[in-house]
């Protein structure tokens, strides 16, 4: 173990003096949530207090939710849609789009900053969602809000804007340089 501890303190040292550590190791190592244990009715749904926060990855971003939206993905994953995916995952915590606070960057995140408010919104398969006190996102998922925009707005944004996008591309077949 002891050798096992010296490696990481000297990589962490190596990684410290090139300017790795971007990252702010905060107090948050579990957070409350509201789960799904198994499909159903909202009635289902539990609000556990003591949620683990996963250790973030390079590319990741650790923000603390201020605002989250309910989708109707959300209400239909929760009544068993996807179950072939996600029943192996239950219990699981659902949530696609978050605005809030970056509070921990990854090693290799380039363009947040802790203290920056951001809003974004995950993948439809995305083992852990948003309905919790903090929501782990890629670095690509997440823009910086806009100061003109409460978290409550910048929440109902991402995933709505994201469906109306892929129809414009994928129905409508719009292109770069067209103009409506």
């Amino acid at each position: 173990m002891y050798a096992k501890w010296r490696r990481w303190e000297a990589a962490a040292a190596a990684a410290w003096a090139v300017g790795q550590f971007r990252f702010v190791t905060t107090a948050a190592t579990t957070c409350r949530a509201v789960v799904l244990p198994r499909f159903g009715s909202s009635e289902v749904l539990e609000i556990r207090p003591f949620v683990a926060v996963p250790e973030l990855r390079p590319r990741e971003v650790l923000v603390r939710a201020r605002a989250v939206s309910i989708n109707p993905l959300d209400l239909r994953m929760r009544s068993g849609y996807g179950r072939s995916i996600f029943e192996p995952l239950l219990p699981l915590i659902l949530g696609r789009d978050v605005s809030g606070e970056v509070v921990a960057v990854g090693a290799s995140v380039s363009s947040l900053n802790v203290g920056q408010e951001v809003f974004g919104a995950l993948h439809p398969t995305a083992e852990r969602g948003t309905y919790a006190d903090y929501a782990i996102l890629s670095e690509d998922q997440l823009s910086v809000k806009p100061s003109s925009i409460s978290h409550v707005e910048a929440s109902a944004i991402p995933f709505a804007a994201l469906t109306a996008w892929r129809a414009l591309r994928s129905s409508a077949r719009i292109t770069k340089g067209y103009v409506l």
